[in-house]
């Protein structure tokens, strides 16, 4: 016998609310006696609810389950979200981001007398007890729910009897006020029945499944219509007369979780799962790569319901006009082609096809239409708000330290980064740890190990080591310079930041006001006076990744290959977006075509249309470096392109002062040496000149002793009497000329 301590066998009739809706949002680590436990925000609970509620779920009018309403311990939720665990998501048939309402309700007193179980795996006394325990925390049951143990699989509700000695049938309650035949409040005494087997047998919530994959919403409903209603619901396509999808393309970047979603599918719709890849059928004997494609497929019309996956299906049916495909990929590609239309062909087959590839260009066209690859989806580099829901996953397996916000903050700082890599730089971080307790993990007789964490400190390390995939290949070191290092140009620091800083910080404001945020920056003036520092500077407090170019860099002497640099440079940029492209002397490359040669007219045009051109370059902000801007094509620098141009010009008095000053701070200096008097004496001397003197006064110092202790006035002084002025008046005048003829 059963029985349960302090719990009653009937709950309290109270008066319902009006039904209140809510967005449906993933609970991570649940705990086992809160599996049926729907968690909302706690002002709302206080106006709504009182302890102990249940609740009926209803989606699109339907009942579809019940739960014990709580409140958050802290309010992180929005007011109008709602947090269900993924076992009770799974009974009650829902996906985050749906719509559902809930209200309050009663049922009358338990009429349970015994409660048929199975246990997924080995049953033993442990294992019972386990059960008993669990049932022991319920407040009510229903047939056909499933609970995860705490050590490892499941018990399944098989049946319920009455004491009339009848059995209860499965999802008998069509309204919230009719429960008598679905759910029951748990009595003090009942009788738990271990049963040998069951034909409601579901799977783990532990398994491969929707909830084990995070910031996929879109792409998992889109799978699930589909993928999961012609392979269990074919009836549903017949009704309307119209064929069931057969084929499903997916497609994007690597490491966005293409594969992982694929198994998800298997285990989430029960289907037999027969992966093909290129290599495990090719073989160099004419027709047997043939024959291997044509014996997986009959086997999975042999085991329907079956998903057929063909991983990296560009490599095994590549372009047949390509010039590197030969005659065994264009036989290959026919066979496939033909049974994928003998599995369209047939109105009664529950198999469908799916093909993953991070290049989609690379297959060939004739699969790419309705009744082969029907639908494609994009898994694509997923958004901060995506990154929340992975690293929440990722880190629910993890002992850490963090806090909400700590997670939010990494989410907001890991742009471009695709799943694979956060997955990576949580393992980064885990190192982290081990390498900085290092005494307690050599120590093996001592179990303190097991009170480690991974603090928010590791994750700033690892962020440091861990890179974008996408940017991997582009060797440059990312820049650490900071605005507080540039002495003075406080105005162009200011402008950067509204130009870049807010599109990113007040999205909805501009989005409010109807406006967009500039395309391009330009920033000009003097030789020396901080424009490539300055643009470092942007990269570091933005954030953002950075790709540094110089103009020169993108020619090449072979025809197209100047335009494909330029279009493959934008193309990792939308990847990994936010990001900063930063052309340092872009007039190298972008200068008049009425001056130049017909190459460096077709980059300038490939240029033109990339940040113009039919693809939005929504996220990717061009800033641009030079000293010559008059010779600048005029397209460049229209609206739309480059859209602001911004003007460094020479360092005042103040600004020169602060130049000392943070030069001063990494040198030995006598106590006669003030950043005022060296700013008096460095009028018309830009930034690079100035540390370029201080340079050449320590120099001197060691000219006079190799050991001096300090940098005196004298050499200070000498140092500007012969530092060389590269400013000059004209020079001022014509970039005030330009900037005044530029200004809005």
């Amino acid at each position: 016998m059963a029985s349960k301590s302090k719990r009653t066998s009937q709950i309290e009739p109270r008066a319902s609310p009006k039904e209140a809706e809510f967005t449906v949002r993933k609970q991570i680590n649940v705990a086992i006696d809160a599996q049926m436990q729907a968690y909302i925000d706690p002002v709302v609970f206080r106006k709504v609810f009182t302890d102990g509620d249940l609740v009926s779920i209803t989606k699109d009018g339907m009942l579809c389950g019940y739960a014990e309403i709580q409140p958050l311990s802290k309010p992180t939720l929005d007011p109008a979200q709602i947090q269900l665990s993924p076992v009770l998501r799974e009974q009650c048939d829902i996906l985050t981001g749906d719509r559902v309402a809930i209200s309050k309700f009663a049922f009358p007193e338990s009429v349970v007398s015994e409660v048929l179980v199975y246990v997924d795996g080995l049953s033993n006394p442990e294992v019972e007890q386990s059960v008993r325990s669990l049932f022991s925390t319920l407040k009510y049951i229903c047939k056909g729910y499933k609970y995860a143990l705490e050590d490892s699989g499941s018990v399944h509700v098989c049946d319920i009897l009455t004491k009339q000695n009848e059995a209860v049938s499965l999802y008998g309650a069509a309204e919230p006020g009719d429960t008598e035949a679905q759910i029951f409040s748990v009595p003090e005494v009942y009788t738990l029945t271990f049963a040998d087997s069951t034909e409601s047998r579901l799977k783990s919530p532990f398994e491969v499944t929707y909830d084990s994959i995070g910031g996929l919403d879109k792409e998992i409903s889109m799978l699930r219509m589909f993928v999961d209603l012609p392979l269990n619901r074919p009836e549903i396509f017949a009704h309307f007369g119209v064929p069931a999808v057969r084929g499903v393309l997916l497609h994007g970047p690597p490491g966005t979780g293409k594969t992982m979603l694929l198994r998800a599918v298997a285990s989430e719709t029960k289907a037999r799962l027969i992966t093909i890849n290129g290599p495990s059928i090719i073989s160099k004997y004419l027709g047997e790569s043939e024959a291997a494609l044509r014996k997986r497929f009959e086997e999975a019309h042999n085991n329907q319901p079956a998903i057929i996956f063909l991983d990296e299906i560009d490599a095994l049916a590549p372009r047949r006009d390509d010039d590197d495909s030969g005659q065994a990929e264009a036989r290959l590609v026919g066979t496939l082609l033909t049974l994928m239309d003998g599995t369209a062909s047939s109105s009664t087959s529950r198999v469908v096809v799916i093909g993953a590839t991070n290049r989609p260009n690379s297959i060939d066209p004739a699969l790419r239409r309705p009744g082969r690859f029907d639908k494609e989806i994009e898994v694509g580099i997923p958004d901060a708000a995506a990154r929340l829901d992975i690293m929440r996953i990722l880190l629910s397996k993890i002992p850490h330290d963090l806090h909400e916000d700590d997670i939010e903050h990494l989410a907001g700082k890991t742009h471009g980064y695709v799943g694979a890599d956060l997955s990576s730089l949580c393992q980064e971080a885990a190192l982290s740890s081990i390498e900085r307790n290092d005494d307690i993990i050599q120590d093996k007789t001592s179990d303190e190990y097991l009170n480690l964490r991974v603090t928010l400190s590791d994750f700033q390390a690892a962020i440091n080591k861990v890179r974008p995939s996408a940017m991997r290949e582009i060797f440059l070191e990312p820049p650490t310079t900071r605005f507080s290092e540039i002495g003075g140009q406080e105005e162009v620091k200011q402008k950067l930041r509204e130009m870049v800083e807010w599109p990113l910080t007040k999205s909805d404001t501009f989005q409010r006001l109807g406006i967009q945020a500039p395309k391009g920056i330009l920033l000009y003036g003097p030789p020396g006076c901080s424009k490539t520092l300055v643009a470092k500077a942007l990269a570091t407090e933005a954030g953002l990744n950075f790709f540094a170019v110089k103009g020169p860099e993108l020619f090449n002497k072979f025809v197209g290959e100047s335009e494909k640099s330029v279009r493959d440079l934008f193309r990792k940029a939308r990847a990994v977006r936010p990001s900063i492209i930063f052309f340092d002397e872009i007039d190298a490359m972008a200068s008049s075509r009425e001056t130049h040669s017909s190459g460096a007219d077709r980059i300038l045009t490939t240029l033109l249309n990339e940040m113009d051109g039919i693809e939005s370059l929504d996220g990717v902000v061009v800033l641009a470096a030079s000293n010559r801007p008059e010779v600048i094509d005029s397209a460049l620098l229209r609206p739309g392109r480059i859209d602001r141009l911004v003007y460094v010009s020479p360092p005042d008095r103040e600004a020169r002062t602060k130049i000392f000053e943070i030069t001063l701070a990494k040198m030995s200096v006598a106590d006669d040496v003030t950043a005022e008097r060296l700013a008096d004496k460095a009028d018309r001397m830009s930034g690079a000149e100035i540390v370029a003197a201080c340079q050449e006064a320590g120099l001197q110092a060691m000219n006079e002793n190799i050991d001096a202790l300090c940098i005196e006035w004298r050499h200070f002084e000498s140092a500007l009497l012969k530092a060389r002025r590269g400013i000059t008046d004209e020079m001022i005048e014509f970039y005030e000329q330009f900037r005044r003829s530029t200004t809005l």
